[in-house]
């Protein structure tokens, strides 16, 4: 339980930094670009610390891996890292670090949906009203005529697509975690965080080729991610703290908890990211921003009372 605790504090800070880094690299260039290298990276990174953790050749983290956990890390790694995460940072392009964040609230609710499908973690009716209020505080949040209008005057995109891009991204983060978690436990096989996170990252490096083909976006090199040397830094430090870092620690925190719980704790992340911004940059906060946040994080703890 501690372990799970601490787990999922660091993951809070270390996804904290990784937006406000990513925010940088996405407006930088392209959220798809983006993504695909920074899951490049990743694969090399957990790769060389699944390896040194496990004793095991690359090879045979492979042939280690049973097929059930291959499925659903798989489709953890499609759906939470490749399809997520585009949307999360063509939304993060357009909305910015803050809008973003507490839109990203909604991904408990979308977790405790998939875990009672997958997990069979019952849902009671004060987990339905607390997936309501969650996002019942998302829309008092967005639904104000200054962000829209601050929005439009970045120039980065339209702010009702990014509010919809910002919530498909939190319920595909949202179900991957759960599909991260039946991978990590199924079948009496327990499979080590960062061999998990490995194998989530290599499909979902793969899957956003795959990605490229369906939307028909046109053909980026990698090469492309490392030309700037600003958009890289930004990048890097992104890298390190979100799918590196943060990705890790938040499959040990699913592992020592329930997923809701795990999630809650996550869905700080609008407060300590409303901080820096405030601390580090001297930006205003609307109320509204902050009440919003409030009644949707309050949702997300009813959420998980009622959990099982």
């Amino acid at each position: 339980m501690l372990i799970g605790l601490l787990a999922a504090s660091t993951t809070l800070v270390s996804w904290s930094f990784g937006t406000l880094s990513f925010l940088k690299a996405s407006r930088l260039m392209d959220p798809g670009l983006l993504n695909r290298a920074r899951l490049g990276l990743a694969v090399i990174v957990t790769l060389t610390i699944a390896c040194i953790m496990s004793g095991y050749w690359p090879w045979d983290l492979a042939a280690q891996t049973p097929a059930s956990a291959w499925l659903w890390l798989g489709l953890s790694g499609l759906v939470g890292l490749a399809i997520g995460d585009l949307f999360g940072f063509t939304s993060l392009r357009i909305l910015g670090a803050r809008r973003q964040s507490v839109i990203g609230t909604t991904a408990p609710a979308a977790s405790a949906v998939v875990g009672l499908v997958l997990l069979r973690e019952a849902l009671s009716l004060s987990d339905i009203l607390g997936i309501a209020l969650s996002i019942a505080g998302v829309m008092y949040a967005m639904n104000n005529p200054d962000e829209r209008e601050q929005v439009h005057s970045e120039g980065f995109g339209s702010y009702s697509i990014g509010i919809l891009l910002a919530i498909g991204g939190a319920v595909c983060q949202g179900a991957g975690l759960v599909l991260a978690k039946k991978g990590m436990q199924g079948q009496g096989a327990s499979i080590a965080p960062f061999h998990a996170t490995f194998l989530r990252m290599i499909v979902g490096f793969s899957a956003t080729y795959l990605l490229d083909v369906v939307r028909r976006a046109p053909h980026r090199p990698i090469r492309q991610a490392f030309s700037d040397k600003e958009a890289r830094t930004a990048m890097f430090l992104g890298t390190l703290f979100g799918p590196i870092i943060g990705v890790t620690l938040s499959l040990v925190a699913a592992k020592n908890l329930e997923v809701a719980v795990a999630q809650t704790i996550f869905s700080l992340v609008p407060f300590v990211v409303m901080l820096i911004m405030r601390v580090g940059y001297g930006q205003r906060i609307p109320m509204r921003s902050i009440i919003g946040a409030i009644i949707s994080v309050i949702g997300v703890v009813i959420l998980v009372v009622g959990t099982p």
